[in-house]
């Protein structure tokens, strides 16, 4: 980071601390969306899908740096719940200026750095834009200088901000080491997630976020545009099959990036959850939209006219599958490979992941509609 964003950061550091039951969408007179009668065991055999849509490759990105990117974008959800919308793209928008994705380091598997990363000498001399010294606050221990504190690690994190809630222990080994690409990755989610309420699928929010890490328009806008690029790329969505690319691997994306927001009834337009949450039909209005910029109609039954009906036999990532288990084909969920749907259950519960080719849904009538 510069001389001039370290001082700021540094400021900064002292300012922000970092199933056998279903809900259904059923279509009522005044046409919003969202049902609630309940079924129980939906989840049959399956297990939550965390995969965050991350890239098999992304050039310049060193692998791993991409996978913690990744893990920070997967772990924030349950770390942060309040906070939705963090994908891999943001966070690597921030190692991008930051760094560079630790550009000509070695990298170990297990996320070590060598050698360290460090920002220059904040004493105030004007070098890198430092005007305002700031003295050592870590006697040393992560940046090496026991007069002056510096910008540490890939995510250039400020000792005094580490040490504080931002200090993060991404790859499970004890420490948290801001020279490590894991610890670091998920240290940079925390920060930008803070401890409210936000979602980084608003560009308003996400830029807000920046700022908090960076308050300097010119360094909100180089990462937002990183993270645009970012997002651009077909994310390889791993769901125990083969990688999911273009629009279906973009609405996937999108849709598995609110996974653990709240089920509500109603919630969810082409925004974003509202009323602080999803329900079925929502989820799906908003990664359409988000990941292919296609608006679908809000409820589930609505959804059965879309695209072209295929058969289960031809099922395929992105497409949505509508179910009659309640006489009023009133669930509706995305199917994204691997035998599995992300879908936005009931209230009580949150947008999740389920095997939907065996157990508990294949007991239903199914509509299946592709409509990318």
């Amino acid at each position: 980071m510069t001389g001039s964003k370290k001082t700021l950061l540094a400021s900064a550091a002292l300012l922000a601390p970092i199933g056998f039951v279903l809900g259904i969408c059923i279509l009522f007179v005044a046409a919003v969306a969202g049902g609630a009668a309940e079924h129980e065991d939906e989840t049959g055999d399956g297990t939550a899908l965390t995969a965050q849509g991350v890239p098999a490759k992304v050039d310049g990105v060193n692998a791993v740096m991409l996978a913690a990117y990744g893990s920070a974008a997967e772990r924030i959800t349950s770390l942060r719940p309040k906070c939705s919308g963090m994908r891999w793209s943001v966070i690597a928008g921030i190692g991008k200026v930051e760094s560079n994705h630790a550009a000509g380091r070695a990298i170990a598997a297990n996320g070590d750095i060598t050698p360290r990363i460090l920002g220059p000498r904040l004493d105030g001399s004007g070098v890198g834009g430092n005007t305002t010294a700031f003295r050592d606050t870590d006697g040393g221990r992560w940046d090496g200088d026991t007069a002056y504190d510096r910008a540490v690690g890939p995510m250039q994190f400020i000792p005094s901000t580490w040490e504080g809630p931002s200090g993060a222990d991404g790859n499970g080994d004890g420490v948290k080491d801001p020279n490590n690409a894991f610890d670091a990755a998920l240290g940079t989610a925390l920060y930008l997630c803070g401890t409210g309420k936000s979602d980084l699928s608003d560009d308003a929010q996400l830029r807000k976020a920046i700022l908090r890490y960076n308050n300097a328009g010119w360094y909100a806008d180089k990462v937002i545009g990183y993270v645009r690029q970012y997002d651009q790329l077909a994310p390889a969505v791993t769901t125990g099959g083969s990688a999911v690319g273009g629009e279906a691997g973009a609405v996937i994306a999108a849709a598995l990036a609110q996974q653990g927001t709240p089920y509500v009834w109603g919630g969810g337009d082409i925004y974003g959850p509202t009323k602080g949450g999803y329900d079925c039909s929502g989820l799906m209005v908003y990664a359409f939209y988000k990941g292919a910029h296609i608006t679908l109609p809000r409820t589930s039954q609505a959804m059965r006219s879309v695209g072209t009906k295929v058969a289960r036999t031809d099922l395929q990532p992105g497409d949505l599958i509508v179910f009659n288990n309640d006489g009023n084909w009133g669930h509706v969920g995305l199917y994204i490979g691997g035998g599995k749907m992300v879908n936005a259950p009931r209230t009580g519960k949150t947008v999740e992941s389920v095997v939907v080719t065996s157990g508990y849904w294949t007991g239903f009538d199914w509509s299946i509609r592709r409509v990318l």
